[in-house]
């Protein structure tokens, strides 16, 4: 009987074993059949979202540890998101104002600034509450002087596959001053997409209300997003395009990719807010399309070989990314 159950316990094992090999393999592969119905919506340590000494882009020396640029299970900031390790973002930011749908929006909220801890181009991406091991508790959080490298290739003539170990080095990193800003090329591309900037006047609103079958054309949020036909309107050709992406609508919610979610399970507390569209912890390998407003040249060619692979799919939930626009006309019946 002991065999039996040995028996048994490793095969159920292997089973595991083989399930997560072919998980790892579509995080980072990129057709939609790959992110299947309850798979984890994972793959942060191969995404430029880990920041250890084992990241792929910017990464820091002074740890190997992953999560705990953004979490901590002791000692939590309980200001923004869950378990969250990092400091209030130090920028002062201008709200989006009036929208379309006729409210105002005058503050930035807790999910959102949890973003913006990082992407408003000030806060230093060390910026942390608790430090690994007994490196030491700071409630508010404060920058930790530790040093980040990237690789960056192209950077002049003739210095392909160069590591600037001097780069991005904090307390002093200030990612829109040096690269990350509209002024700044490499090879002709503009490297500002990573920083949204204090000014969140033109971009998306985010902290307001969700105003389904009321305002901007949007669909109820009871509305299951796999029931909505994303093709039907378009050529025939959308049908088929890019491994039937458009004949889907599987979208990374609560961990896991779901074909049963609801626009409601988008929302934080009913609002709009940057992890609406975008989980930081799924790279989303699955926009085959290719997306030409992505850096592919330059400092980029170093660790990225194609458009998916150095933009993470912009971390967006929806399997398949925004082909057809299909993120925003899950919400938007336009």
């Amino acid at each position: 009987m002991k065999r039996l159950l040995m028996l048994g316990s490793m095969i159920f094992a292997a089973a595991l074993f083989i399930n997560a090999d072919v998980s790892t393999a579509a995080l980072k592969t990129g057709t939609v059949t790959d992110y299947t119905t309850g798979m984890a919506a994972g793959g942060i340590s191969f995404s430029r979202h880990n920041l250890g000494s084992f990241g792929r882009v910017i990464r820091s020396g002074n740890t190997t540890e992953i999560c705990v640029f953004c979490h901590t299970p002791h000692h939590t900031n309980t200001s923004m998101a869950p378990i969250w390790n990092r400091g209030n973002p130090t920028s002062t930011f201008t709200a989006y104002g009036p929208t379309i749908g006729g409210s105002t929006i005058s503050t930035v909220g807790g999910p959102s600034l949890a973003c913006l801890s990082c992407h408003d181009g000030v806060t230093t991406f060390d910026n942390i509450v608790n430090t690994p091991g007994k490196g030491g508790v700071t409630p508010g959080g404060v920058d930790r002087n530790w040093g980040f490298n990237m690789p960056v290739g192209n950077l002049f003539p003739g210095s392909d596959n160069v590591l600037l170990d001097a780069f991005h080095l904090a307390p002093s990193l200030n990612c829109v001053l040096y690269c990350h800003n509209a002024a700044t090329k490499f090879d002709g591309e503009l490297i500002a997409s990573m920083v949204i900037g204090t000014d969140l006047t033109n971009d998306h609103p985010v902290s307001v209300a969700y105003g389904g079958g009321q305002k901007a054309s949007l669909r109820d949020a009871a509305t299951v997003i796999s029931t909505i036909d994303l093709k039907g309107d378009l050529a025939a050709s959308a049908a088929t395009a890019y491994n039937n992406n458009l004949a889907q609508n599987r979208w990374a919610v609560k961990g896991f990719i779901s074909d049963t979610a609801t626009i409601s399970d988008l929302l934080r507390d009913g609002n709009v807010e940057c992890s609406s569209c975008h989980d930081p912890h799924f790279s989303n390998k699955s926009w085959d399309e290719v997306d030409e407003t992505w850096l592919i040249a330059g400092p980029a060619s170093t660790w990225c070989n194609s458009n998916e692979d150095c933009s993470d799919g912009l971390f967006l939930r929806r399997v398949g990314g925004n082909t057809g626009s299909g993120v925003c006309r899950t919400c938007h019946e336009k």
